[in-house]
């Protein structure tokens, strides 16, 4: 016997009716979730493919398909195929014709667009290299001079450090003249003073010297005169 479960809507459900429905449900759910794992199918190694519009050679044929074209598979029947193309349209193909891998062409063409690109690489990475070679030796060429400009400037520096030196040197000697000139020059002048002092001392005793020697020559040659007697 059947489980029945009761519901305040219904009398009884048994567990075929839930059957049925979680059948009918999963039907719902393929139907409706099969576009979202959508695959993808690409035209085989021939020239042409029609896109009909049923299941059959004596369909319409809507489009014609080239070699390599991707299509998206929306549902299978037989030898036949419904897919959907990029710009939209949808139709029937024959499955035998359809491959999952791209074909030799797709491939060679996907092989040659990588290798233009690698070759745009290498190309950009080669000017990048050289570019980078020529401001390698731009710098090289700066470094070198700018080492030549230190090189001066330290010696220059060695040089004015040395120069100073000197400078502060004879600087030195030149102070260290200059006071004892001067002391030398206040010595001489007072020396000089002394001299003056002396000259003048002298002067005077000998200007009195002088006139005592004539006064009293003066004084002994009146006393003469005086003394001699007359011839006459």
């Amino acid at each position: 016997m059947d489980d029945v479960y009761k519901t305040p809507y219904s009398g009884a459900i048994t567990m075929k009716h839930i059957s049925a429905m979680l059948f009918i449900a999963f039907l719902l759910l393929t139907i409706f979730t099969a576009p979202c794992f959508a695959q993808y199918m690409y035209v085989g190694d021939i020239t042409k493919l029609n896109l009909r519009a049923g299941k059959g050679v004596n369909h319409k044929v809507i489009t014609t398909l080239a070699s390599g074209q991707q299509l998206t598979v929306l549902s299978t029947a037989g030898d036949w195929t419904k897919v959907g193309t990029m710009d939209g349209s949808e139709g029937w193909v024959a499955t035998k014709y359809l491959t999952a891998e791209k074909p030799a062409d797709v491939k060679i063409e996907d092989l040659k667009i990588q290798m233009e690109t690698l070759k745009g690489e290498l190309e950009m990475a080669t000017l990048e290299n050289r570019k980078l070679t020529e401001e390698n030796i731009s710098l090289t060429t700066r470094l070198n001079e700018n080492t030549l400009r230190l090189g001066n400037v330290e010696k220059a520096f060695s040089d004015l450090k040395q120069s100073a030196g000197e400078y502060l040197s004879l600087k030195e000697k030149f102070d260290r003249i200059s006071s004892e000139l001067t002391e030398k020059n206040k010595k001489i002048q007072i020396v000089e003073q002394k001299l003056d002092k002396q000259y003048v001392s002298i002067a005077i005793k000998w200007t009195l010297t002088g006139a005592g020697i004539l006064l009293t020559g003066y004084f002994l040659g009146y006393r003469a005169r005086r003394k001699r007697p007359s011839l006459l």
